[in-house]
């Protein structure tokens, strides 16, 4: 009996191009013989869809790296701010515990809010946001504890170092929704079909909102 001769598949023109000028940008991971599956599937995509892992990955690091930089033509970002922030808190804390005492539960409340703050290492910006908030709920209270049972002197301090905290949320969260509009585009992008599958193998992972 004889075999029928099987047919060979060739790739050829426009695909193979494609195709290897994918293969040439893959992470070095994704070369190993136990990820060739999945690095198969990928290059298909790309040959099908037109949509590339390294295009995917350099937009998620743009878009993220929106969250550290300056915005405007003034250099303020979303970080100074953070620190303006953090300084006004710490002169405020400073001024409602004279007032208060330093054992005053709403004193002690703030500068525990703001050692969190500033112990945060190298949270996300959905961890910043919960330890924001915390802070300022945390200062609002001291705050107004402060306020009233301070001199005239001492209230004109804390009324200046209170608008220049509440200054800077205000700024902080402007700043912050703009990034969140960036952030929703490449999420909605990068989790749609075939992008997931690209995002996922170059690790372009669904980017945080400053929200909670």
């Amino acid at each position: 009996m004889q075999l029928e001769q099987q047919e060979t598949f060739v790739i050829h023109g426009p695909q193979l191009e494609v195709l290897g000028t994918a293969e040439s940008k893959l992470p070095a991971p994704l070369k190993k013989r136990g990820t060739a599956a999945a690095v198969l599937a990928a290059l298909a995509l790309v040959s099908v869809f037109g949509i590339g892992g390294a295009r995917l990955k350099g937009l998620h690091d743009k878009t993220a790296a929106l969250y550290t930089a300056a915005q405007d033509k003034y250099g303020h970002s979303i970080q100074g701010d953070f620190a303006a922030q953090a300084d006004a808190a710490a002169n405020l804390i400073r001024v409602a515990g004279r007032t208060l005492g330093q054992g005053d539960a709403s004193v002690q409340a703030a500068q525990t809010a703001l050692d969190a703050w500033n112990a945060q290492g190298d949270a996300d910006p959905a961890q910043q946001y919960a330890l924001n908030r915390a802070l300022a709920g945390a200062v609002d209270l001291a705050y107004t504890a402060a306020a009233d049972a301070a001199a005239a002197q001492e209230k004109g301090q804390l009324d200046d170092l209170y608008a220049s905290f509440t200054s800077a949320q205000a700024t902080v969260e402007r700043a912050a929704a703009a990034y969140n509009e960036q952030a929703q585009a490449y999420n909605q992008t990068a989790g749609g079909f075939p992008a997931v599958v690209l995002a996922g193998l170059w690790g372009a992972q669904p980017l945080a909102y400053f929200a909670p």
